[in-house]
């Protein structure tokens, strides 16, 4: 049977054997002793309160794994599977396509807002920062994409190249004051790629953000490219 606690409202199911006319319980949630809304029978003893009946929290055991479950139910469904899907997976190391493979794979995204600057950061230095986003023009939605930057001498000569994962970046402030370890990671969070990178649909963007540590002096340019790309998983 439910029982409802005229405290907190909070309402819970009690075993019918324990649902007794005027059997006193103690709400779990409130701690408030309350007697079940039903009349005695005439001629019964009062029920005696040394051992009251504990009600179960509604919010804990099953009610909270089923709120989980429907949590992590609403991520696939928001995501179109493709979250799930890659996280089942991993994510595996950007390795890059060259020729006329790429050319094919990445024929339909393109890059808008791309900049460079230099940042001063409290830990290491200047950092050099290229940054932008992908754009995805083919009808079908896109997942993984991976972006490589370079830098370069006043030659043309390649000083540093760098491969990145896209989906995220740093505000100013991170750029300042974390250390070089630390923004590495965030730029390489798992989490924060597989939910802004596996289902680029047509006409959606994600950000990329590729950082060089102490860069020469002799940076003259940069330079950057898309990669790879994967196709995103098919929704169920």
């Amino acid at each position: 049977m439910e029982v409802k606690c005229p405290q907190c409202t909070s309402r819970f199911n009690l075993p019918d054997n324990l649902g007794k006319p005027g059997v006193k319980l103690r709400c779990s949630v409130c701690k408030h002793v309350f007697a079940l809304p039903m009349g005695r029978p005439a001629g019964t003893a009062e029920p005696k309160d040394t051992a009251l009946p504990r009600l179960k929290d509604p919010r804990t055991g099953k009610g909270r794994l089923t709120k989980l479950l429907l949590g992590l139910l609403l991520l696939c469904l928001l995501s179109g599977g493709a979250y799930w899907y890659f996280f089942l997976r991993g994510i595996p190391e950007v390795q890059g396509v060259s020729g006329e493979d790429l050319a094919r794979k990445v024929e339909m995204l393109t890059m808008r807002n791309v900049r460079q600057y230099i940042v001063e950061n409290e830990k290491v230095g200047k950092v050099f920062v290229i940054e932008g986003r992908v754009v995805n023009e083919f009808p079908s939605p896109k997942a993984l994409i991976a972006v490589q930057a370079a830098i370069y001498d006043k030659d043309k000569k390649v000083l540093s190249e760098k491969k990145q994962w896209a989906g995220t970046q740093l505000s100013l402030f991170q750029l300042q004051v974390l250390s070089q370890k630390e923004m590495e990671s965030f730029l390489g969070n798992k989490l924060e790629i597989l939910t802004n990178n596996t289902n680029v649909k047509q006409g959606g963007e994600v950000p990329f953000m590729v950082l060089f540590y102490d860069p020469p002096n002799t940076v003259t340019e940069f330079g950057v490219k898309i990669v790879d790309v994967q196709d995103a998983s098919p929704q169920e």
